[in-house]
């Protein structure tokens, strides 16, 4: 898939719901609990979904291909999770060209200043990606996994 038009859309559907499912009951239990923490069960329903609020469906070319959540507002800061591209296509740039049209999405409100997100330390990967796009290590925690948070903040990216 040529990486062209990432398209980032305010909610999610039902056909789409379903390939959240289908992708996550495939990868299994610590697939869920990579993308998602421990507030979803395993095996996933389209019905957890529905308790997910601000969640935003991605497009690329017109194809549905993940979802990414604001998880809460916090004075001037975004907290942001949830981040999922179909496994299928990882490793081909979707991740980092998503994560900066919704950086740069949250950041247009010009009362956000700053945006977190968590990074278990066993997904190397995903804590590579934030690194790149500009986020940076602000604090570790152990409880009981090894768990990153991570900030960007406006204009340094």
């Amino acid at each position: 898939m040529e990486i062209e038009n990432i398209e980032i859309i305010d909610g999610i559907n039902d056909n789409n719901k379903n390939d959240i499912v289908k992708w996550t009951n495939e990868k299994g239990r610590n697939f869920l609990e990579q993308w998602a923490g421990k507030s979803l069960d395993f095996p996933l329903t389209e019905n957890q979904i529905d308790y997910l609020k601000d969640i935003y469906s991605i497009f690329c070319e017109n194809e549905f291909v993940g979802i990414i959540q604001k998880i809460r507002k916090e004075m001037d800061n975004v907290h942001i999770g949830r981040f999922l591209i179909n496994p299928e296509l990882t490793g081909r740039g979707l991740g980092k060209r998503t994560l900066i049209e919704f950086i740069n999405l949250i950041f247009q409100d010009e009362n956000v200043n700053s945006i977190t997100l968590n990074v278990f330390d066993y997904n190397a990967g995903a804590k590579k990606l934030y690194e790149k796009v500009g986020f940076e290590v602000v604090n570790v925690t152990e409880n009981p996994m090894k768990k990153y948070m991570m900030i960007m903040k406006k204009g340094e990216k």
